[in-house]
């Protein structure tokens, strides 16, 4: 693991970045990301936008991007609510009913995945739980008697917090712990660290894993994750985790959430 500036990375074809915490927090634009991330796009490297969060479809994510000042087209953009549809489909047949715990971009995913969206508990096959600002108790609760009553149960993530521009805010993690003590079960979780969402972003890659990079704020998810595909991967400090929480994790024999190399800004990360 290197922990210093100019790291360089060689033979790499494609980025797997994470957002919050990457690119932006809350308001606050990461400038030197979006200048390495720009560079690379023009060099020929393949980058796909992978993000945990399912509050905002990939259009209204992509849009954001291009606020930021990142060259995106849609096409690159994978978001939890798409990793979480993806699963759903995979857990229940087409056509069955499902309670959506979360955004209008998730209930958008999972009407595209060829579910119908039912708001009783009593009634749904699935439940899919991600991400909203707007999450109420009625919601959590409604999600808890379905999975009480056997629905499968989908998590687009278990980050327990999200970055903002003046802190942590709770994330979806924190909500799916409370249905989790409320049943007594867990979900079936679609995006980092597991396994879908970065087959999905590789098959966009056009490249193996080896070839390819994953950046991402957090130990337990992006690098875990990367780490577990085979990928690449890099913490960049401008999140929820730094060089003493790698320090930590080694420390604890956590060595899946070990980076290959620690930067404090994209700036210092070289493509080759």
């Amino acid at each position: 693991m290197t922990d210093g500036s100019g790291t360089v990375l060689h033979g790499i074809r494609g980025v797997v970045c994470d957002v919050d915490g990457v690119v932006h927090a809350g308001d606050r634009v990461f400038t030197e990301a979006v200048d390495a991330l720009n560079a690379w796009m023009s060099s020929g490297v393949g980058v796909v936008f992978v993000t945990n969060n399912a509050s905002r479809s990939p259009e209204e994510l992509a849009a954001r991007l291009v606020d930021d000042g990142v060259r995106v087209r849609v096409e690159q953009v994978l978001t939890g609510a798409m990793a979480g549809a993806h699963v759903v489909a995979q857990q229940v047949p087409s056509g069955s009913a499902v309670f959506v715990a979360g955004s209008q971009a998730l209930a958008h995913a999972i009407s595209d995945a060829g579910m119908v969206l039912t708001d009783d508990p009593t009634e749904a096959a699935a439940v899919v739980q991600g991400y909203a600002p707007s999450m109420t108790y009625q919601r959590l609760h409604d999600a808890a008697r379905a999975v009480t009553a056997g629905a499968e149960w989908v998590a687009t993530n278990r980050d327990l917090t999200l970055p903002t521009a003046w802190g942590q805010a709770p994330g979806n993690g924190a909500y799916v712990a409370a249905v989790a003590h409320a049943t007594g079960q867990e979900p079936v979780v679609a995006c980092k660290p597991e396994a879908a969402v970065y087959e999905m972003a590789l098959e966009r890659l056009g490249c193996a894993a080896p070839e390819a990079v994953a950046i991402g704020d957090r130990l337990e998810t992006d690098i875990a994750g990367a780490n577990r595909a085979g990928l690449h991967s890099v913490l960049v400090t401008t999140g929820v985790h730094g060089a003493q929480d790698v320090e930590q994790a080694q420390a604890d024999g956590r060595a899946h959430q070990r980076p290959e190399h620690v930067v404090a800004s994209l700036a210092e990360l070289h493509l080759a």
